[in-house]
């Protein structure tokens, strides 16, 4: 037997290069959960591979880092992905592609990123002049036919002034599951307790203030590591602050806190705050940039600026606003309806 060459179902021969890169009923997830230091990016992993699965459910999911170079396996599994690939959220888009450090696309693997779809992805880059190049790559990666879902109208208009115009804005896919019926029922009442993040990226005398207001108005405050960066500073924040309640640094460990009784959240990271909504806590999303700010502008997700001080913090803390979400879900409808077809 020629160890070289097989033969297909219908009695084809074909090469063994063939039948290493025949399709196979699977997806190609570029997942943003794996080798992270945030588990911010775990929670939006969770949620995407989950919309995957109802959207594609025989379909096998190999997964695939967006935070780590690629190799032949992982261009193996776009090649074989029946189904094609999906870039599975997270702030991964940015006109720096291919040398971009976040998400590691090289010219390489340009050969095997091709039609890959966007669920829930956002522009990470604000501000400067739009490079041609990575306009290029973004149409060279990208599906021109398929839906892409990104999490917000500004990304939305940055694919369309690259001449990317098949994209549905249908907020994070974090937000896609949340009850909305029991988040706007719930009490607006403070619980006794509050969980906080703080993003070292950020450090500064600010979070001493947000943290003495949390300390006076609640019970227990728990503050909780989001990030493997957050660590240290957290160490340090309690050093000076001794009521603080430090969780450990894991998803595990700050579900185990919401699912304990009732407790607010109040911080400045984006998906710890979702993280909450998810588990139909009450939550406030302390805005330090645009990411969060062009959520909230489209869905009215519970965000506050606070460029102008911590005026808008104390009023919420006095008397918290009821939490009206509102979701696109005829964009959402439109996103898995695509796979069904």
């Amino acid at each position: 037997m020629d160890i070289s060459t097989y033969r297909s179902s219908s009695g084809q021969r074909l090469s063994w290069s063939q039948k290493y890169l025949a399709p196979t009923r699977s997806v190609a997830v570029l997942d943003p959960g794996m080798v992270t230091r945030n588990c911010g990016d775990e929670i939006i992993s969770e949620s995407a591979r989950l919309e995957i699965s109802v959207a594609i459910p025989d379909a096998f999911q190999a997964t695939i880092p967006t935070h780590e170079r690629l190799g032949p396996r992982s261009w193996r599994f776009l090649q074989q992905a029946h189904y094609g690939g999906i870039i599975a959220g997270s702030n991964i888009l940015t006109d720096r592609l291919p040398f971009d450090r976040q998400w590691r696309l090289r010219p390489q693997d340009l050969l095997f990123a091709r039609n890959l779809v966007l669920l829930g992805a956002g522009w990470r880059s604000y501000g400067g002049h739009a490079r041609p190049l990575g306009g290029r790559v973004l149409r060279h990666i990208l599906s021109p036919s398929a839906i892409h879902s990104v999490r917000d109208a500004f990304t939305a208009a940055q694919l369309r002034n690259r001449g990317i115009e098949n994209v549905r804005n249908t907020a994070c896919v974090t937000m896609w599951r949340l009850d909305l019926e029991r988040l706007a029922s719930l009490p607006r009442e403070r619980a006794e307790h509050v969980v906080t993040t703080v993003n070292v990226s950020h450090r500064g005398g600010i979070d001493q203030e947000i943290l003495a207001r949390l300390l006076k108005s609640y019970e227990t405050v728990f503050i909780w590591p989001q990030g493997l960066d957050d660590v240290a500073y957290i160490d340090e924040l309690a050093k000076s602050m001794p009521r603080l309640v430090v969780l450990g640094p894991t998803l595990a460990a700050y579900d185990a806190v919401l699912q304990a009784g009732p407790v607010d959240f109040v911080g400045n990271r984006l998906h710890g705050g979702i993280r909450a909504l998810q588990k139909g806590r009450r939550a406030l999303i302390l805005s330090l940039d645009n990411r969060a700010a062009e959520i909230a502008r489209d869905t009215c997700l519970p965000v506050i600026s606070l460029e102008n001080g911590l005026t808008a913090l104390d009023d919420w803390l006095r008397r918290p606003d009821p939490i009206e979400i509102v979701l696109p879900k005829p964009a959402i409808a439109a996103w898995r309806e695509q796979f069904m077809r």
